[in-house]
């Protein structure tokens, strides 16, 4: 196999961690291999199986000794994007940081010195942003991570341009 790799011995047995091409695998090595004898590879069944498949091909391809093709990187969403945001902000704030603080982390000092007001649009998007990440405090976690939906569902999941 090719890549760097790290062996570990762990609870359950011996594990073979792989870094190829960007992508780790992790395989759990049975106490009875030995060199140049067969192996088997065992795939957990499950509802996520389909999603996993692709990760699973990786592995055989680099058991077969072929470098796992490089995964193109997703376009972000805009709701990602705020969901990042508001979670960093509210970080912020928890640790003590005010509104100024926090803007100039996530939008830059000269963002800051050009649109910060008493009124202004950057200061209303902090406050967005921290009221968004309470609301995920108090519950809307569950709907961000699928697991209950939402009346209407917030608009933003388009991909930037």
């Amino acid at each position: 196999m090719r890549g760097r790799k790290r062996l570990a011995l762990r609870a359950a047995g011996l594990t073979l961690s792989v870094e190829v091409c960007g992508r780790r695998l992790r395989l759990l090595l049975a106490d009875g291999l030995a060199d140049g004898a067969a192996y088997t590879c065992l795939v957990p069944l499950g509802p996520e199986l389909r999603g996993r498949l692709d990760a699973f091909n990786a592995q055989a391809q680099a058991l077969a000794g072929h470098a796992p093709v490089a995964v193109p990187a997703r376009p972000v969403s805009r709701a990602a994007l705020l969901h990042l945001r508001a979670l960093q902000a509210l970080d912020a704030a928890q640790a003590g940081a005010s509104h100024r603080d926090i803007a100039q982390a996530l939008f830059g000092s000269n963002a800051v010195a050009a649109r910060w007001h008493a009124d202004g649009e950057l200061r209303a998007s902090i406050r967005h942003l921290l009221r968004r990440a309470e609301a995920y405090m108090c519950g809307g976690y569950l709907a961000l991570a699928g697991i209950r939906r939402t009346a209407a569902e917030c608009p933003g999941d388009e991909p930037m341009r």
